[in-house]
C-alpha cells in the first residue's frame, strides 16, 4: 500500500509540475503598425491614441509596432525630432515592454535613423527571448531610399536563427512585406534578390525545425493573413495612417492580439474604440469605493477577452476587495507617494452570445465614419474595488 501511495504522490507531483510548466509558457502580446500621421505637420492620429489606450486596458505581456511610427518625409532634423517626441508622448502610457521596428518613414526625415536609435533606444535590427519563444526584429530600410537588406544583416539573421532551433516558437517582425497583399508573387522589398534569399532562409529553416510561427509585417495599410510554405504571414498596417483599400479587403483600423500557449498560437483582430472604461465613485460619495464601467459595443467579438489594465487609484488601506458582474480579481497593488495605491484588476469580458460574423461585418461597413458606434447594442460590465480598513 505504501508503494502504491508513493506512486500516486509521484504521479500527482509530476502532473502538477507539467501543468505549472505549461501555464508558465502562456502569454499574450499585441502587434500593430503604420500609425504615422497623414503628413509632417499633423500630430499622431486620434485612432492611434485609441489603439494605445485599448491595448493598455488589455495589458498584454508586451507590444510590438511594425514600423512607420512617424511621417518623416520632408522633415528637417528639428521636425523629425518633434515627430519622435510626439510618438513617444502617446505610447508612454504603456505599462509593459514596447518594441519597435524601423519603417521607411522613420529614416526618411533628416536625422531620422539617428533619432530612432537615440530616442527609442533600439538598434535597427535585434532579437529577444520571452519565456520559451524567440523574437526577431529586422530592418528592411537600410541605406534609405534604396531599402536594401544588407549582407551583414542577412548573415546576422541566419546566425540568430541558429541560436533558436530549440525555441518553442519563433516570431519575425519586419516593416516591408515579403509577400505583398496586392500580388503574392511580388515583394515590397526593393532588393528582390535579397528578398528571395530571406524567403529561402525562412523556408529552409522551418522545413527542418518547424518552429517559425508568424512573420508580422506592415507598410501596406490594411489587415491580411496568409500561409506560404508552412509559415503564416500577417500584414497589420492599420494603426492610424491612411487606409489602403476597402474594409472588406482589409482596409480597416485594427490591432492584433496574439495568444501563445506552448506551441499553440492564436491571433485575434480587434477594432479600436469598441470598448471604453470609465471610473466612477460610489453613489454615496464614498471615495473608498470606485466602480469601473466597461462599455462594450461589440460584445461577441470581445467575448472572452481578459483585460488586465483596470487601474483603480485608491486611498491607502489595510486591504482591498474587488467584485463585479464578471469574473475579476486583483493581480497587483503599487503604492504612490501621496498615500494612494494603484489597484490593478483583471476582468474577463463574458457576454451572452451574439452573431460574431454579422456584427464584425457591420462594423467594417461603418468604419469610414465613427457613426458605427450608434448602431450597436452597448453591454456594460461593472467592476468595483473597495478599500477595507
Amino acid at each position: 500500500m505504501k508503494i502504491k501511495s508513493r506512486k500516486l504522490v509521484f504521479l500527482f507531483l509530476f502532473f502538477v509540475v507539467i501543468v505549472s510548466l505549461s501555464f508558465s509558457q502562456q502569454f499574450k502580446f499585441v502587434v500593430f503598425g503604420d500609425n504615422r500621421p497623414f503628413n509632417n505637420q499633423d500630430t499622431q492620429p486620434p485612432i492611434f491614441k485609441q489603439i494605445v489606450q485599448d491595448v493598455e486596458w488589455i495589458h498584454p505581456d508586451f507590444v510590438v509596432d511594425v514600423g512607420d511610427l512617424i511621417y518623416g518625409y520632408g522633415a528637417d532634423a528639428r521636425r523629425t525630432y518633434q515627430e519622435y517626441k510626439d510618438f513617444l508622448n502617446v505610447v508612454k502610457i504603456f505599462d509593459m515592454p514596447f518594441y519597435t521596428v524601423v519603417g521607411n518613414h522613420e529614416v526618411a526625415g533628416a536625422q531620422g535613423q539617428k533619432y530612432y536609435r537615440l530616442l527609442l533606444n533600439r538598434p535597427l535590427y535585434y532579437s529577444f527571448n520571452y519565456k520559451a519563444s524567440h523574437f526577431v526584429v529586422l530592418d528592411t530600410n537600410v541605406n534609405f531610399p534604396n531599402g536594401k537588406f544588407t549582407q551583414a544583416q542577412y548573415e546576422w539573421f541566419a546566425k540568430d536563427l541558429r541560436t533558436a532551433t530549440s525555441a518553442e516558437n519563433i516570431f519575425v517582425f519586419m516593416h516591408k512585406p515579403l509577400y505583398e497583399y496586392w500580388d503574392h508573387s511580388k515583394t515590397a522589398w526593393s532588393d528582390k534578390i535579397m528578398a528571395r534569399k530571406v524567403k529561402t532562409l525562412l523556408d529552409d529553416f522551418n522545413s527542418k525545425y518547424h518552429n517559425i510561427r508568424i512573420v508580422f509585417q506592415g507598410h501596406e495599410h490594411l489587415y491580411w493573413k496568409a500561409k506560404f510554405d508552412g509559415i503564416t504571414y500577417v500584414i497589420t498596417g492599420g494603426a492610424g495612417a491612411p487606409l489602403d483599400g476597402e474594409p472588406q479587403n482589409g482596409g480597416f483600423y485594427h490591432f492584433v492580439l496574439v495568444t501563445v500557449n506552448g506551441t499553440h498560437v492564436k491571433t485575434n483582430v480587434f477594432l479600436p474604440g469598441y470598448f471604453d472604461v470609465k471610473y466612477l465613485p460610489s453613489n454615496s460619495g464614498n471615495s473608498t469605493e470606485v466602480t469601473a464601467v466597461i462599455e462594450n459595443r461589440l460584445p461577441s467579438v470581445y467575448n472572452g477577452l481578459t483585460i488586465k489594465g483596470l487601474k483603480f487609484v485608491m486611498p491607502e488601506a489595510a486591504s482591498y476587495r474587488v467584485s463585479g458582474n464578471v469574473a475579476c480579481k486583483i493581480w497587483k497593488i503599487t503604492w504612490n507617494s501621496d498615500k494612494t495605491a494603484n489597484v490593478w484588476v483583471e476582468a474577463k469580458l463574458d457576454f451572452n452570445s451574439f452573431s460574431v460574423e454579422s456584427l464584425f461585418k457591420a462594423a467594417l461597413s461603418f468604419l469610414s465614419t465613427h457613426s458605427f458606434k450608434k448602431v450597436f447594442r452597448v453591454v456594460k460590465v461593472l467592476v468595483t474595488v473597495s478599500a477595507l480598513n
